[in-house]
């Protein structure tokens, strides 16, 4: 019987303009070692941590050229929740979403992740990939957004982009160091 470990670890807390944020690491590890690692940077609103926000500009180091574009449907959070067992209601339907602040439904960022990573399938490598995002505005539902990307490569950077240019999320790939 082979056995699995999975670890979350809680570093890196900092000053956020809208409150503080922190990186939770996610790691599951069997007897020969690594198997998958995940970091995510989560933001808690309305806390104040000493100390300036940093800011979170980004651009491009390479030419960005228009790869895909694609429509995230109305109900993209629902289908995604049979999927992955997120049943996060600003996810499901416009009511529940205003419930939590939100004007409409938004799409779910692992869903933004998955299917800008399927439309890039041609211009990643197969194997030892290590893909960093960060997410800027939530795509609200229904949408159609727009995925800029470098050319194909072992390394290159990404831009998901609604109406207006507005930045959803940004990233890069590169092999795993």
């Amino acid at each position: 019987i082979s056995r699995a470990q999975v670890s979350v670890r809680v570093h890196n807390l900092q000053p956020h303009a809208k409150g503080a944020t922190f990186d939770l690491l996610t790691t599951l590890d069997d007897q020969l070692g690594p198997l998958w690692e995940a970091e995510s940077r989560m933001l808690c609103r309305g806390v104040k941590h000493e100390g300036e926000a940093l800011a979170q500009e980004w651009q491009p180091s390479q030419d960005l050229l228009e790869v895909a574009r694609w429509t995230a449907p109305a109900d993209i959070g629902r289908q995604y929740a049979k999927v992955s067992g997120d049943y996060n209601p600003i996810h499901l339907s416009a009511p529940s979403a205003k419930l939590f602040g939100f004007p409409t439904a938004i799409a779910h960022g692992l869903w933004n992740k998955a299917r800008t990573l399927a439309a890039l399938s041609d211009h990643l490598p197969k194997a030892n990939l290590e893909i960093a995002v960060h997410f800027r505005k939530p795509v609200r539902l229904p949408s159609e957004v727009t995925l800029l990307a470098s050319a194909a490569g072992s390394s290159g950077e990404l831009r998901l982009i609604g109406a207006g240019d507005l930045e959803h999320m940004v990233g890069q790939w590169q092999p795993i160091a």
